[in-house]
């Protein structure tokens, strides 16, 4: 068994009475309320349990390119609440199913295993590097012992709810009346003066939003 750690950009806390994003769901930066955010608001793909090589592309091709026949990718992000503090957190795993090619090397998860908010599991992790149970990673023994507790205690996946999530938010994300519908949604909540998003102007959000969205079709 061997596995990999990806770093993803996860969406800040949003308030408890947001109606757009539960609070049980570590989403992907859908919003890219992180400036520093590149492509991580793409990956992982957990409207279809899937991840290519359009991030962590050495790394993708180093892990599919192993002959192992138990290959995972392990998601941790850092957790922004609605303070302002930061930790890095594991939310869970795919493990490595049927490969693809086209339009990008990759692969659909054969196993999933995704942990609520409240769950996830906090790691003294923060550098730049791409860990790998193959290498000589300072956190090589913790996440080995991370990795089997989650694949043997699945009481807790959210998995399901991950991808229903997801699938909702990014359709509506690919439409121009679905962004605009998310942004009236969130301009009436009587609780986004709370939140990072919330707080910005009109404007910007629709600006974001068509930048990262607009000429996407409504697929995955």
């Amino acid at each position: 068994m061997i596995w990999t750690l990806f770093y993803y950009n996860s969406l800040p806390d949003m308030p408890k009475g947001c109606s757009l994003f539960s609070p049980e769901v570590m989403h992907r930066d859908l919003l890219m309320c992180n400036p520093h955010n590149t492509g991580h608001y793409r990956y992982p793909r957990f409207e279809n349990l899937s991840y290519d090589e359009g991030c962590h592309c050495r790394e993708i091709n180093a892990l599919l390119n192993k002959q192992d026949s138990d290959k995972y990718v392990i998601f941790y992000t850092r957790h922004v609440d609605l303070y302002g503090n930061s930790k890095s957190k594991i939310i869970g795993y795919f493990k490595v199913g049927r490969c693809f090619n086209a339009p990008k090397r990759g692969f659909v998860a054969s196993d999933i295993l995704l942990l609520p908010k409240h769950m996830s599991i906090e790691i003294n992790y923060s550098s730049r590097g791409v860990p790998v149970s193959w290498g000589k990673s300072s956190v090589k023994c913790v996440i080995d012992d991370i990795l089997c507790d989650m694949m043997n205690n699945r009481k807790h996946d959210i998995s399901s709810k991950y991808q229903s999530e997801t699938e909702q938010l990014t359709a509506s994300l690919k439409t121009l009346s679905g962004r605009r519908h998310i942004i009236e949604t969130c301009q009436r909540c009587k609780f986004r003066s709370q939140c990072y998003w919330g707080r910005k102007l009109k404007h910007d959000k629709e600006q974001t939003m068509d930048r990262l969205y607009e000429g996407e079709k409504n697929s995955c």
